[in-house]
């Protein structure tokens, strides 16, 4: 299981409206650079876009995750599952880090949480790396 370590590089939130909705719809969006990789670790920048609808609030956050094997058999492995694409378990890991912080924003804004999490790729079954923080 390769090590994650998180940096947060900015956050942007703003508040459009304060007039009552009867109902508000919030749509979460993760965007993600080319994998780099540096040494034997693999960084990633990610931006994560919440967004409501009606128009009342958004919120950005932009940061990045280094993803370092813990072996050469990992790093091997890695290499693989980078060049399909991000790997599913690696977009979990951010999302499930970055979910207390735009929970705190939210709740500081007067919206609802975005506590959907991204959905799955629909792909074979093969063997993907467990990734731990």
């Amino acid at each position: 299981m390769p090590n994650l370590m998180f940096r947060i590089d900015s956050i942007r939130a703003e508040r459009y409206s304060f007039e009552p909705v009867p109902q508000l719809n919030i749509n979460v969006n993760i965007m993600f650079s080319r994998p780099e990789k540096k040494d034997n670790n693999h960084i990633v920048g990610f931006v994560i876009k919440v967004d409501c609808t009606p128009p009342v609030a958004s919120i950005d956050l932009k940061g990045v995750v280094v993803v370092a094997p813990l072996s050469s058999e990992e790093a091997k492995m890695l290499d693989e599952e980078f060049k399909k694409g991000i790997p599913y378990p690696l977009i979990l890991s951010i999302y499930s880090y970055t979910l207390p912080i735009l929970a705190l924003i939210s709740r500081e804004m007067g919206i609802p949480p975005p506590l959907q999490p991204p959905q799955p790729p629909q792909q074979s079954q093969t063997k993907q790396a467990d990734y731990h923080l």
